[in-house]
């Protein structure tokens, strides 16, 4: 297989399968071959089967989230729009239980990891820290920096389209599709250095809302790791903020 040299990144699904089915055309549209999504389809207002129909469909490589695997072994069904085992057909069954928790690749611009926490831990976060959201640090991640083996890790769960510089890997939190306020995904071009992020929009179905530079600029923070961090973070987002 061929270095990637564009790759459309989809968040956190939770059933959006209207919003999945218009991002996926959109990518398609543009040309773009490659595609992920960080996981977590199961539990949400739309359809669990039809997202995973529409990911087998169009070939996304997919890793497994943590509402994923709650379904499969049948616990926190408490949560909102909860789907549970008995209401997916057994295809879609079949596909959850064999979904992967890391997946890597090759891209132009290096080595990629794809996960949904933080390599096979699926509820880990990862935050510098700010004054709305504490620091959370993680070992599992200082250890794959210190490897040396990735230039990238995709990741999920927070459902917060960021950007964390280190010194030798960038983190990328891809969101996710559900929800009002920052809904959306991403198309990565490895080649320009680019990052540009749309949402769905009332008019047309796919925005353009914010395009980053995908290597860090001089205004920046890089750390070493995430012992690193300190409290102390102004977050480089990767949508434009209303609120």
């Amino acid at each position: 297989m061929s270095a990637i040299r564009h790759l459309g990144v989809i968040g956190d699904l939770h059933a959006e399968d209207i919003r999945l089915g218009q991002a996926l055309e959109f990518l398609e549209n543009e040309g773009v071959r490659d595609i992920i999504c960080t996981g977590d389809i199961a539990d949400g207002r739309g359809c669990a089967d039809t997202s995973i129909r529409l990911l087998r469909d169009h070939k996304v490589q997919t890793v497994r989230g943590n509402h994923d695997r709650w379904l499969l072994e049948n616990k926190a069904r408490h949560v909102p729009d909860a789907h549970h085992r008995d209401q997916l057909n057994d295809t879609s069954v079949a596909y959850l239980e064999s979904l992967p928790t890391q997946i890597q690749m090759n891209t132009v611009a290096g080595s990629l990891l794809l996960c949904h926490g933080i390599a096979d831990n699926d509820l880990r976060k990862v935050w510098p820290g700010t004054e709305r959201m504490p620091v959370e640090r993680s070992h599992e991640l200082d250890h794959i920096i210190d490897e040396g083996k990735h230039r990238f890790l995709i990741n999920g769960h927070v459902h917060f389209k960021t950007m964390i510089h280190f010194q030798n890997l960038t983190l990328l939190n891809a969101g996710t599709l559900k929800g009002d306020l920052w809904p959306g995904f991403t198309l990565i071009d490895f080649e320009l250095r680019l990052i540009r992020a749309f949402t769905f929009g009332t008019d047309e179905p796919v925005t353009l809302t914010k395009t980053t530079n995908l290597d860090p600029e001089s205004s920046h923070r890089i750390w070493e790791n995430t012992q690193a961090f300190n409290g102390n973070w102004d977050p480089l987002l990767l949508f434009n903020r209303t609120d």
